[in-house]
C-alpha cells in the first residue's frame, strides 16, 4: 500500500524554516543534517526563496555566500542539486548593487568562495552561462570581465569552466570577455585573457554597435595604456568602427588627445590621417581646432611640408593655411573655415581616389543656393563635376538644371558663359547614360535656353554661341535606350514624369509638350535631326506622338513644315493621321497641300507589291528602313 502524504506536510512550517536558516548561517552542519532528516518534506524548504532583509535567498545561497562548503554538500544530500543550483535570488554584490536573478554559483564567485563554486559546478552541475538582471545575456566569464574581477576570470578559465574565445554573450552582439574588458579599460584582465589565447581581433557580430574589435572599443574609451597593450599584442590597427571611421577619427571625435599622440608616435596614423579626421566633420570644424593645432605643431616639429591644392574659383582662390598663425586668423569665420576644410580634404582624398570628397561639395552648393549665392554654387558644382571625372566616376548635370530653374524662379539673370559651360558638359564622355538622363537633361537645357532668350537681354555673340551649341547637340543625334530622340521627348506629355529630382523647383519651368523648345531644335538642327526616327516600343515617330497628344496642333504644324513624313507608319501600320483622335489635328492634315514625294510613292509601290528587298544588293540598310516606314501591312510581330 502506497504511503499517504498529509496535506499539512506540503506546507512549510515558518518556525522550522527560521530554524534551518539559522543553522546554515551559523555553519552548524551536524545539527542541520539532523534537522533535515527529521522533516517529512525537506525539499520544500530547500527549494524555497525567502526574503532576508533586502535580499532574497535560498538555504543554498546562504551557505554559498558564507563559503560553507560542508553545508552545501549536506544540502545536496537532502535535495537533488539540480533543484537548487539554478534557483534565482537577489543578492547584494557591493554597497551599491543588489542584483536580481542571481544563481548560487554566481553568489559563490562574486564572494570569492571558489571552493564552494567548484562544488556547485562539479557536483551540483551549476551552469556558469546563466545571466542576471545586471548583466542580461552575459555568461559569468563576461560578467566578471565587466566587473573587473580577475579572480573570477582566472577561476573559470583555469578550471576549464569557460573559454576565452568560445564563451560569448547570448545576444546578437556575441561579445567575448576581451571585448567587454577593453570597453571598460580593465588592463589586468586584458593581459590575462591575451595570455590565455584570447582573439585580439575578435569582432562583435552586431553592426549596430559603435565598436567592432577590442582596439576600437579601447579607442572609444580613450585609455592609452589599454591601446598600447593591444597594439603590442598584435591588434589590427587598421580596424574601423562600423560607421567606417578609423582609430584616429574616433580619437579626434572624442577629443582623446593623448590617444592621438600615441597613434602618431606609433605611425598607426599619419599627419594626413589626423588632418583628415579633424576636417571630417566639415560643418563642425571649429570644434576640432585643438586637433588642428596639434597637427600644425606636429608638422612643424617633424618638418613635414604641405603640398597644397592650387587656388581656384571654386574655393574663392583661397590657399590652405600654412601656419598656426594663419589658422588663428580664420577660425572664427564659418565660411572661410568650410573652405579650409574642403582644401584639406581635397589635398588628402583626391590622391586616394576617395569619392567621399565630393558629397560635402554638393551639400555646400545647396547651402549657397539657399542663400541666393548662385555663382558660388555654380563654380563649386563645376569643380565637383571635374573631380568626378578625375576619379573616373560617371557624371550627371541634373543639379545644374535645378540651379538654373532656381535662378529663373528668383528672376536672376543666368550668365551666358556659365550656362554654356554646363551645356557643353552634356558632351563629356563621363555623362551617365542611366535611365536616359543625358538626353533628357540636354532637352531641359534647351527649354531653359528658350527662357533665357525670352527674359534676358543677350548680345548677338551670346545668341550665336547658344545656337551653335544647339546645332552641335542636334548633330549628335542622341538616342535613348528605347529609340526616343530629342524630338520624341520634346513632344511627349509623358516626359513630365522624368521631372522627378526636386520637382517642386523645376516643374514650373520645364513642361511637356514644349513648343518653344521644339521650334528652337528645328530651327537650329533640322539639317541633322532625324524627323522620322522611330522609337522601338510602338515604332512611332515624333509626329505619331504629337498626333496622339490632345494639344493645340502647333507642334504637328512645326514637324510637318520642317519635313516630317505624313505617310510613315508605326508598328501597327498606322500613319500619324490614323493615330490622331483630335478633330483639329485631323483637320490640319486635310488642309496640308504637301505633294507626295516620288521616293515615297516608289517605297509604297515596293511594299504593296511585296518585293524582296532583303536579298537584293541594290537596297542598302538605309533604303530598306525607308521602304519599311511606308509598309501599311507590316505589324510589330512581322518586323
Amino acid at each position: 500500500m502506497e504511503d499517504v502524504i498529509s496535506i499539512a506536510s506540503l506546507y512549510i512550517d515558518e518556525y522550522a524554516s527560521d530554524e534551518l536558516y539559522e543553522l546554515v548561517r551559523n555553519n552548524l552542519a551536524d545539527q542541520l543534517d539532523a534537522r533535515l532528516h527529521s522533516l517529512s518534506n525537506p525539499i520544500q524548504y530547500l527549494t524555497t526563496v525567502r526574503c532576508c532583509g533586502e535580499e532574497e535567498l535560498t538555504l543554498l545561497m546562504v551557505a554559498v555566500l558564507n563559503g560553507y562548503n560542508e553545508i552545501v554538500q549536506i544540502l545536496f544530500q537532502h535535495c537533488p542539486p539540480e533543484l537548487q543550483v539554478e534557483l534565482h535570488g537577489s543578492i547584494r554584490i557591493s554597497k551599491s548593487d543588489v542584483v536580481t536573478r542571481m544563481t548560487a554559483v554566481q553568489c559563490a564567485c562574486y564572494r570569492s568562495h571558489f571552493v564552494v563554486a567548484k562544488t556547485l559546478i562539479d557536483i551540483g552541475g551549476a551552469d556558469v552561462n546563466h545571466d542576471n538582471d545586471k548583466w542580461p545575456n552575459y555568461p559569468l566569464l563576461i560578467q566578471a570581465s565587466g566587473e573587473n574581477r580577475t579572480d573570477i576570470v582566472r577561476f573559470l578559465v583555469e578550471n576549464g569552466y569557460a573559454d576565452v574565445n568560445k564563451t560569448q554573450s547570448n545576444d546578437r552582439d556575441r561579445c567575448t570577455a576581451i571585448i567587454l574588458s577593453a570597453y571598460k579599460g580593465y588592463i589586468t584582465i586584458i593581459e590575462y585573457l591575451i595570455e590565455k589565447g584570447a582573439d585580439i581581433n575578435y569582432s562583435c557580430k552586431n553592426s549596430n554597435l559603435d565598436g567592432t574589435v577590442p582596439i576600437t572599443f579601447a579607442v572609444l574609451l580613450g585609455d592609452v595604456n589599454v591601446i598600447r597593450l593591444l597594439c603590442d599584442s598584435g591588434a589590427d590597427t587598421k580596424a574601423t568602427l562600423n560607421n567606417g571611421k578609423t582609430l584616429v577619427m574616433v580619437a579626434v571625435d572624442h577629443q582623446h588627445f593623448d590617444v592621438v599622440d600615441f597613434l602618431l608616435q606609433r605611425s598607426i596614423a599619419t599627419i594626413d590621417d589626423l588632418e583628415l579626421a579633424a576636417n571630417l566633420s566639415i560643418y563642425h570644424l571649429q570644434k576640432a581646432s585643438k586637433i588642428i593645432t596639434i597637427a600644425f605643431e606636429y608638422r612643424a616639429s617633424n618638418n613635414i611640408p604641405k603640398i597644397c591644392v592650387e587656388p581656384n574659383i571654386a574655393y574663392e582662390f583661397y590657399r590652405e593655411c600654412q601656419t598656426l598663425e594663419e589658422f588663428e586668423i580664420i577660425k572664427n569665420d564659418p565660411d572661410r573655415m568650410w573652405i579650409e576644410a574642403a582644401l584639406v580634404r581635397e589635398r588628402i582624398l583626391l590622391p586616394r581616389n576617395d569619392y567621399s570628397l565630393i558629397r560635402p561639395l554638393l551639400d555646400r552648393g545647396d547651402v549657397l543656393a539657399s542663400r541666393d549665392e548662385f555663382g558660388k554654387c555654380f563654380h563649386l558644382w563645376v569643380h565637383a563635376f571635374r573631380l568626378y571625372q578625375t576619379m573616373q566616376i560617371t557624371t550627371n548635370i541634373h543639379r545644374f538644371v535645378w540651379l538654373f530653374c532656381k535662378m529663373l524662379t528668383k528672376n536672376q539673370s543666368i550668365p551666358i558663359d556659365q550656362f554654356l559651360t554646363v551645356c557643353y558638359l552634356v558632351f563629356e564622355p563621363s555623362q551617365t547614360r542611366y535611365m536616359n538622363n543625358d538626353i533628357q537633361n540636354a532637352l531641359f537645357l534647351v527649354i531653359i535656353t528658350t527662357k533665357i532668350l525670352e527674359r534676358q537681354v543677350t548680345e548677338n555673340e551670346e545668341r550665336s554661341l547658344i545656337f551653335r551649341w544647339i546645332s552641335k547637340l542636334c548633330q549628335r543625334n542622341l538616342v535613348a535606350k528605347n529609340g526616343e530622340t530629342l524630338l520624341h521627348f520634346c513632344v511627349d506629355i509623358c516626359t513630365n514624369q522624368y521631372l522627378n529630382w526636386r520637382p517642386n523647383d523645376i516643374r514650373s519651368h520645364l513642361q511637356f509638350p514644349n513648343v518653344p523648345a521644339l521650334q528652337l531644335l528645328l530651327a537650329c538642327g533640322s539639317h541633322w535631326l532625324d524627323l522620322d526616327a522611330a522609337e522601338r516600343i510602338f515604332g512611332g515617330t515624333a509626329l505619331h506622338l504629337a498626333c496622339q497628344q490632345f494639344e493645340e496642333p502647333v507642334i504637328v504644324k512645326c514637324l510637318i513644315h520642317t519635313g516630317a513624313h505624313l505617310d510613315c507608319v508605326n508598328d501597327e501600320g498606322q500613319t500619324p493621321i490614323e493615330c490622331a483622335d483630335d478633330i483639329a489635328i485631323r483637320a490640319l492634315f486635310n488642309t496640308q497641300n504637301v505633294p507626295r514625294r516620288l521616293k515615297c510613292i516608289c517605297a509604297r509601290l515596293i511594299v504593296d507589291e511585296r518585293l524582296n528587298i532583303v536579298e537584293d544588293d541594290l537596297f542598302t540598310p538605309y533604303l530598306q528602313k525607308f521602304i519599311l516606314m511606308h509598309d501599311h501591312q507590316r505589324t510589330k510581330s512581322k518586323c
